[in-house]
């Protein structure tokens, strides 16, 4: 008796099965946390959503490159997210692939409920690759995979372990036809459960030489936006997809080697979307708090090194760890330890900083306690 090695192999493998009563309380909270977000994503201002989707953005580009081993500088990255949402670019710093994926991620998260087409895909994929190649390779760009088998690897080169093997060239266009094909029209399923099965589903066809892991991320976006677009403005998957690279890549490995049960990889989904909408919540509270500083400090005179001091300790909150202290000033801003302790002073007698009551060795500074906070609403 044949037995089914990858999960493609069995007949009519994308009719994928889950057992829902598994899933229900991730859900329920997943549910809870969508409807918070959409109300604080309507309650900020314009300006603080403009700031809130330039650094979920940012951090989404960086990340879904980073799972492929790809580096980005955030510079460039943010440069081009600046272009388009029509904020003054600080610094000019261009780079084709990162304005390729942020081209793709715009477009991905585009309010407007178009179809996902074969075309539309094709020209995510080739704005990834705009030379052609993928590193030193070159490779099919804006076209379905050739015809070598496609194999998920890792190892040295003669003892590598094989992961998965998709499916094979011949089928690769009627699996993506039947694919989008049920991505346009389906409507069984919950938007987070679609948003799990596409992903999954994507991933396992492999359609493309390289970037798969971006062009399925970025589906999840898609069909994301088309059900949640405001709380597409304040979130990003892709970072929480990274932060937990092994336990992504593992939970694939399972899903691709088993039946078509598909439960373990929809509850890591929902938890890794669970705690990606909670770190929403925490970047627009910062954006918002960060916002509210500024216009009480708006007529306190700052040097340039205070100001990124400042800006530093808004932006990390209390992810800021052991507070501003003489020797980070000096890292930050090089400038000398003589400087760095008058710029403190300054900023204490100012009442923008105040004394960590969590001393340790040497003294540390954070912001001055004040009060408003967005999820407090």
């Amino acid at each position: 008796m044949q037995t089914n090695q990858w999960i493609w192999e069995h007949e009519d493998w994308h009719k994928f099965t889950f057992e829902a009563d598994k899933l229900l309380t991730d859900l329920g909270t997943a549910s809870q946390l969508i409807g918070k977000l959409d109300a604080i994503s309507q309650s900020i201002s314009g300006e603080e959503k403009m700031a809130t989707l330039e650094r979920v953005l940012t951090d989404d580009a960086i990340e879904t490159a980073a799972i492929e081993g790809e580096i980005l500088r955030r510079s460039s990255v943010r440069s081009s997210i600046r272009k388009r949402i029509g904020l003054p670019v600080e610094k000019e710093d261009w780079d084709d692939r990162a304005d390729g994926l942020i081209a793709m991620l715009f477009d991905a998260r585009n309010r407007k409920p178009t179809p996902l087409t074969k075309e539309r895909l094709f020209g995510w994929h080739a704005a990834l690759f705009p030379t052609g190649y993928s590193g030193l390779k070159k490779i099919r760009v804006g076209k379905y995979r050739g015809d070598e088998e496609m194999q998920i690897v890792s190892g040295p080169i003669g003892k590598e372990t094989v992961h998965y093997i998709a499916p094979p060239q011949d089928e690769v266009e009627k699996e993506m036809d039947i694919f989008l094909k049920w991505i346009n029209t389906n409507d069984e399923h919950s938007p987070l459960l679609k948003a799990g099965i596409a992903h999954l589903w994507f991933i396992m066809i492999h359609p493309f030489d390289d970037g798969n892991g971006r062009v399925g991320r970025a589906i999840t976006d898609f069909i994301m936006s088309i059900n949640y677009p405001s709380l597409m403005q304040v979130i990003s998957f892709s970072k929480h997809f990274s932060l937990d690279r092994k336990g992504y890549y593992k939970v694939l490995e399972q899903a691709g080697k088993q039946n078509l049960n598909i439960t373990a990889w929809l509850k890591w989904f929902l938890r890794t979307t669970i705690l990606a909408m909670q770190d929403a919540q925490w970047i627009v509270d910062r954006i918002v708090l960060k916002a509210h500083f500024w216009q009480q400090h708006k007529d306190t005179h700052l040097n340039s090194r205070q100001l990124k001091a400042i800006n530093r300790l808004l932006d990390a909150g209390e992810k800021f760890e052991g507070g501003m202290t003489t020797r980070k000033y000096v890292g930050m801003t090089k400038c000398s330890k003589v400087t760095a302790s008058r710029d403190l002073a300054d900023l204490l007698n100012k009442e923008i900083l105040q004394k960590n009551a969590a001393r340790g060795r040497s003294t540390s500074y954070e912001i001055r306690c004040y009060s408003r906070s967005i999820t407090n609403y």
